[in-house]
């Protein structure tokens, strides 16, 4: 009997440490600085650091000796908590993103969305906010080849940062 507990107890513990795997991974972007700056466009690497398969931290670096980004990331899904989304959502909604369309909507985020919404409208999508160590602030948004398979699927995306920069990037 002692023997059957014992198995079983190194199954359960076997099962568990092999029920996820922590991955890891680099995507590249194309930086546009904003107008005001100096800094010419330049490649960026922005590391990924799995902690589930929904959830991660992400971090990058814009030039040499620049400002460095680091935040989470959640893939959002119609089942995705509204408070799980909650901390995201918040760094979301912040006015120093200002990026209207021509017909004066944001296609990034929307004030009166609320959380409910925000979830739907990026349901499938991986979603970031980043603090940088100088003050700023980044929020990107990823579109993926297969949600199916997350980050390490492959996909595109987008980051708005709060000075005015933009990063474009494949994975």
């Amino acid at each position: 009997m002692r023997k059957h507990h014992a198995l079983l107890a190194s199954l359960s513990l076997g099962l568990a440490m092999c029920a996820y795997s922590p991955q890891t991974g680099i995507m590249t972007a194309d930086w546009k600085p904003p107008a005001k700056s100096k800094d010419q466009p330049q490649k960026v690497m922005i590391a990924w650091e799995s902690e589930s398969f929904i959830t991660g931290s992400m971090t990058f670096t814009l030039g040499r000796g620049g400002q460095r980004y680091v935040g989470p990331y959640m893939l959002i899904e119609k089942t995705t908590s509204h408070v799980a989304a909650q901390s995201l959502y918040g760094l979301w909604d912040d006015g120093i993103y200002d990026s209207r369309s021509v017909t004066g909507v944001n296609p990034w985020f929307e004030p009166g969305w609320g959380v409910s919404f925000w979830v739907s409208h990026y349901d499938g999508h991986v979603v970031s906010g980043l603090n940088g160590n100088r003050g700023g602030k980044a929020r990107c948004r990823f579109t993926l080849a297969n949600t199916e398979h997350g980050i390490p699927g492959g996909g595109t995306g987008k980051c708005q940062l709060s000075d005015g920069g933009l990063l474009d990037a494949s994975f």
